[in-house]
């Protein structure tokens, strides 16, 4: 059970809250109950807080209770794949999961709404520990639940999934005043938040949240009682063969567990709190560690046509945390830190140019100890230089060094170790695809050709409801209109397009054209090498370039209208704006 736009507490299993109110209806699908609204009951200062920060700024009128602050419930049934008998499944849990959050993803994404609240509280906190005590996780995965994040599971569906914040604001029939006043009233309706919101980026997308975390589920009853609401509760709560979660509630209140995973008697579970508690401030110091160097990175440049950048990076003694005791370990236990640190900061930086929605840190031990410690002897390094490879490969991206400067004197006397990172320039973009690994694509089937007003001084624009935005190799949000009467799709600039893409160019260039000049100047520009077969490309069935749209390069006029943005991005404040080569914007015309 979630909701948006909290203007009362909320509190149960479940939430209280005016605005809308979603329920999951599945088959045999363990769903939260909700409540109606606690319009007496005062609110928590904590809590107060905690909406303002999520919702009550970003209210709108279309989404108001009426007078008497009834909730206006909708509920969302989940479809299961043709065939699939959800009983029989034996990931049953992970994928209704999945399926409840897309199905929450796209009816706030309809219903223009920014904030999602659940009302998990402290046992189901507990009840999370310790399913991820039993499938074998261990330190960051113990630290619980997230009080805020981006909604999971929810990968390609736009306005929900890390895009879809300038439908707030864009609006291309308004007028001038209109929009004025609907980006002052966006600027209170969106969260606060770090993306970069410029032309030619996405920025946006669903944000949960959890506020009541922190409260037992003791507690919340007794704050129901004592305002005379009944406690609602979904009766397959209490069924220990329904899933992992049940099992676990029922040993629990059976107290049939271990102490130590139960907590006292009466309590709720204290000492996976305070476990989750500390591992979660250790692993929050490293992240705040990494999100400090991040921050001193210098982004030298960020060209959004093929995905690419550079950036310096500084060393670690240049960028403190103070007053945090945490980094005032011995010396031993700090060099191992480090390692975690710089394994978050490599993460961040990849992930401006990576295709994949998540790199886990494992996968990056590699690549950190090339970028920054000695490969040869990472655990201490002492005498050596830090030499780190020129290229390689990460989570996707082709990672390059151009120039790593040290300090002579501490190499002079021999003294220079990890402790010491180099301060180094890479150039990170898009890891060439490879032969055996399916090409990302999807097909664009024929439309209705775009009417053309050749009388018109000026074509204006308008925007297409109907055609959906779409998800591109991880990287770009593509919408295109196929007014041609044969299929189209998008995927990958070959090289063997790119030589068929030239000939023919060079065919119009004797008809007086300069296309060739034109699209020779772009590529070399925004991707030379091998980076440009990473670029999205329009093609016809007879597998012809008829448009490479991050270069604003159309080889003739046969009624394909197209807009693209950069994914969601968050870059260093210090980012200057002509360090970042946006992509074009196009308007659709008629």
């Amino acid at each position: 059970m979630a909701s948006s736009n909290c203007q009362q507490r909320i509190a149960g299993t479940g939430h209280i809250c005016s605005g809308y109110n979603f329920e999951i209806s599945t088959p045999s699908f363990n769903s939260c109950g909700y409540m109606r609204s606690l319009s007496t009951t005062r609110p928590d200062p904590i809590a107060q807080k905690k909406r303002n920060k999520s919702a009550s700024g970003y209210t709108n009128n279309s989404v108001r209770p009426n007078k008497d602050d009834i909730l206006r419930s909708q509920i969302l049934t989940l479809e299961w794949p043709p065939g699939v008998v959800p009983s029989e499944l034996s990931n049953f849990e992970s994928e209704a999961r999945r399926l409840r959050y897309r199905a929450l993803g796209k009816a706030c994404h309809e219903a223009k709404i920014p904030s999602l609240l659940f009302g998990h509280h402290k046992a189901d906190e507990k009840e999370t520990l310790i399913m991820r005590l039993i499938e074998g996780y261990r330190g960051e995965g113990l630290r619980g639940m997230p009080a805020e994040s981006d909604i999971p599971d929810c990968q390609g569906i736009y306005g929900a999934y890390r895009s879809g914040g300038r439908r707030y604001t864009t609006s291309p029939n308004a007028s001038a005043k209109a929009l004025a006043l609907k980006r002052k009233r966006t600027a209170q309706m969106l969260p606060p938040a770090k993306e970069y919101r410029k032309p030619g980026f996405e920025y946006g997308g669903v944000r949960i949240y959890r506020p009541l975390l922190r409260f037992s589920k003791r507690t919340l009853q007794s704050t129901l009682n004592d305002a005379s609401i009944p406690w609602v509760e979904d009766p397959t709560n209490q069924d220990p063969t329904v899933s992992v979660r049940n099992a676990i509630r029922f040993l629990t209140q059976a107290r049939l567990l271990p102490m130590a995973l139960s907590g006292p008697p009466h309590g709720d579970g204290y000492t996976l709190e305070i476990a989750a508690k500390n591992i979660r401030r250790k692993y929050q110091s490293r992240n705040d560690y990494a999100d400090a160097l991040f921050q001193a990175c210098e982004i030298i440049s960020f060209d959004a046509r093929a995905g690419s950048l550079e950036v310096r990076i500084p060393m670690f003694a240049d960028v403190k945390i103070p007053g945090d005791s945490f980094w005032s370990s011995p010396r031993s236990q700090w060099a191992s830190e480090q390692e975690h640190i710089a394994a978050r900061l490599v993460r961040l930086l990849l992930q401006l140019a990576t295709p994949k929605d998540h790199i886990s840190l494992q996968s990056l031990e590699t690549a950190t100890k090339r970028m920054f410690f000695d490969s040869e002897k990472s655990h201490l390094g002492r005498g050596k230089t830090c030499t780190p490879s020129v290229v390689f490969t990460a989570g996707g991206v082709y990672c390059e060094r151009i120039e790593s400067s040290i300090d002579d004197l501490k190499l002079k006397l021999g003294k220079f170790d990890k402790s010491d990172l180099v301060q180094q320039t890479w150039r990170f973009s898009r890891q060439p695809y490879q032969r055996d690994s399916p090409e990302p694509e999807y097909n664009l089937p024929p439309g209705r050709p775009l009417p053309q007003n050749p009388k018109a001084k000026k074509q204006r624009p308008i925007a297409f409801p109907d055609t959906p935005w779409q998800l591109w190799d991880g990287r770009y949000w593509v919408q295109v209109i196929n007014g041609t009467s044969k299929p189209l799709k998008i995927c990958p600039l070959t090289e063997d397009r790119l030589h068929r893409l030239k000939a023919r160019v060079m065919a119009e260039d004797c008809q007086g054209t300069k296309k060739s000049a034109f699209l020779r100047r772009k590529l070399r520009a925004a991707a030379p090498g091998s980076l440009r077969f990473t670029l999205p490309a329009i093609v016809d069935e007879d597998d012809n370039v008829l448009v490479l749209p991050t270069l604003g390069f159309e080889f003739e006029n046969l009624g394909i209208e197209w807009r693209i943005r950069y994914r969601r991005v968050i870059f260093p404040d210090n980012i200057k704006e002509e360090a970042v080569i946006a992509l074009p914007e196009k308007e659709l015309m008629v």
